[in-house]
């Protein structure tokens, strides 16, 4: 039996071991993993969440600390052109500098002309005050200054002036270290408000440290601020923050911007509720589904029971009615098979009958003139025909047809080696057509005739010549033509003539037999002068129902 039409219980026999299972079961497995699979996913969506957030952050670090930067290169560079004219008065002033007022009042004014600068001095070389724009400032360098006092140029550090933090910057004066120092203090509120200002969304500070690591200024404040080292504890508790440096110009500061990671992942938590949302949405469909078809799937085995029943009782139909079935086709089968004998036997004895037929009719000529023996030779000639097509019927696979080209051939074949007494050429040209033997025999003979007439007729007083028998297809179905370049018919005959052609009644019952063939068989005979007598049979395809009477 095929797949297509196997029983229930022979398909679940024959499945995976899944479809065996009941159907609630196998949507309580679909269900749990479709559960898993939304908590899977909503799990990986929010872990891709938090790298995004925290790669958001590092951009901002990264933006935050490039803003800083720049706005620390701005004021250093502002600080330095404030040393550069400093150091030009003081090389005005010439050496020793002296402690005049108009010198501090330029320097005041200096000072005055830029709003981050809190006051501007002038040191010696080992950084102790000569002059200052502030009134009352306090002798001595400051205790952070003179560390950074450095022989190889610009020096940065921090300190206080006027009660105030500041970020000093020191340059030494016309003639190098030796003869002094050029100090200006940057308002470290001026870096400060800017970093203050910034919304950045996250726990952050932002440092500005020396070369070697230190801090020089950090907002907000806290430990490690203003030349104070954060400790290792600092250091630790925030070993995974985001943190990104900026050089600050060609100063050899770096502006640090750090952002906790304490407070990346809070702000990605307060997010978390949408994918746990999302999760919860998604398990509450399936689970409604999931009940949904669950009891679909009850009723749908309930249906396949009832069904299964039902199939049982038609295949129990179906089995006795093919056995029925098989019993009446091996009655037809055995009716026709003993037809199909009955039949060759029919025509293998009729076969013998024409040639016992054959064989009188010649003992018979024997006995007869030779006027009368030509039209006895013409009759056993037609049963000979007739004999040779039951010959071929009985050897076919099909008993009621055969293959026409066969017969023509062997037909000839016959008709050259007794009816040739000029020893005229026979050429056969022949495409294979099956055809039944009910247009086969009026075909055969009045083949037969033609041939027979052009060897006795066309060529007289043993004049060589040829006949040639063409069987072939045309468009609405076959054309058979024999042709011979003897003598022709008579002029003036027309081509439906009736009359005696070529010699004598025989062959003028030749000529009549032919067409009255021809239109037992369906076809229609034309004949032609050229070179010679041609007679077109011309065969439709569409099968012809044999006449009741033969034309005469």
């Amino acid at each position: 039996m095929a797949p297509d039409t196997m029983p229930l219980h022979a398909l679940r026999s024959q499945s995976s071991p899944l479809y065996r299972l009941p159907g609630s079961a196998l949507v309580l497995i679909a269900c749990t993993a479709a559960v898993l699979l939304t908590i899977g996913l909503s799990a990986i969506f929010a872990w891709r969440d938090r790298d995004e957030a925290m790669r958001q952050a590092a951009g901002v670090a990264g933006n935050i600390g490039l803003l800083a930067a720049e706005h620390a290169a701005r004021l250093i560079e502002s600080g330095d052109l404030l040393l550069t004219q400093t150091a030009s008065l003081a090389g005005a002033a010439g050496s020793p500098l002296p402690d005049d007022g108009t010198t501090r009042e330029r320097m005041a004014l200096l000072a005055a002309s830029a709003p981050h600068a809190v006051g501007l001095e002038i040191r010696d070389p080992a950084g102790e005050l000569i002059l200052s724009s502030l009134p009352d400032a306090p002798a001595g360098a400051p205790p952070a200054l003179k560390p950074a006092l450095k022989p190889e140029g610009r020096a940065i550090g921090d300190g206080r002036m006027a009660g105030r933090a500041v970020i000093t910057l020191a340059q030494p004066l016309p003639g190098g270290p030796g003869r002094g120092w050029a100090v200006a203090g940057l308002d470290a509120r001026a870096f400060r408000d800017v970093y203050r200002a910034l919304e950045v969304g996250y726990g952050h500070s932002i440092s500005i440290l020396k070369p070697d690591g230190t801090p020089l200024l950090r907002e907000p404040e806290g430990r490690g601020t203003m030349g104070g080292r954060g400790g290792d504890d600092d250091a630790a508790s925030h070993a995974d923050d985001i943190t990104v440096s900026r050089p600050v110009g060609d100063s050899g500061l770096s502006a640090t911007v750090t952002i906790t990671t304490g407070s990346v992942l809070q702000r990605w938590s307060e997010r978390l509720w949408i994918y746990a949302a999302f999760a919860a949405a998604a398990c509450a469909t399936v689970a409604v589904i999931g009940a949904l078809a669950i009891q679909r799937a009850r009723r749908e085995r309930e249906a396949e029971d009832a069904l299964q029943h039902a199939y049982d009782t038609l295949e129990e139909h179906v089995h006795q009615r093919t056995a029925q079935l098989e019993r009446a086709n091996a009655q037809l089968e055995a009716a026709v098979t003993d037809k199909e004998v009955l039949l060759k036997e029919v025509q293998h004895r009729v076969k013998n009958n024409l040639q016992v037929i054959c064989s009188l009719l010649r003992l018979q000529a024997a006995r007869i003139d030779e006027r009368a023996r030509r039209g006895f030779d013409e009759s056993l000639r037609r049963i000979q025909t007739m004999s040779l097509l039951h010959e071929l019927l009985h050897r076919s696979q099909e008993p009621a047809h055969l293959n026409f080209a066969d017969a023509l051939r062997q037909m000839c074949d016959g008709l050259v080696r007794s009816d040739n007494p000029t020893a005229a050429r026979l050429e056969l040209e022949a495409e294979d057509w099956i055809v039944d033997a009910d247009r086969a025999t009026p075909l055969a003979i009045a083949t037969s005739e033609l041939v027979s007439n052009a060897l006795l007729h066309a060529f007289p007083h043993g004049h060589p010549g040829t006949v040639r028998v063409v069987l072939e297809r045309e468009e609405n179905g076959m054309r058979l033509i024999v042709r011979d370049d003897g003598v022709g018919l008579p002029a003036g005959m027309p081509s439906q003539h009736k009359r005696p052609v070529r010699g004598g009644a025989s062959s003028g019952l030749g000529l009549n037999l032919v067409q009255a063939l021809s239109h037992q068989a369906g076809a229609s005979l034309k004949i032609e002068r050229d070179g010679g007598s041609i007679f077109t049979l011309s065969i439709p395809n569409q099968p012809v129902r044999q006449h009741a009477k033969s034309a005469a």
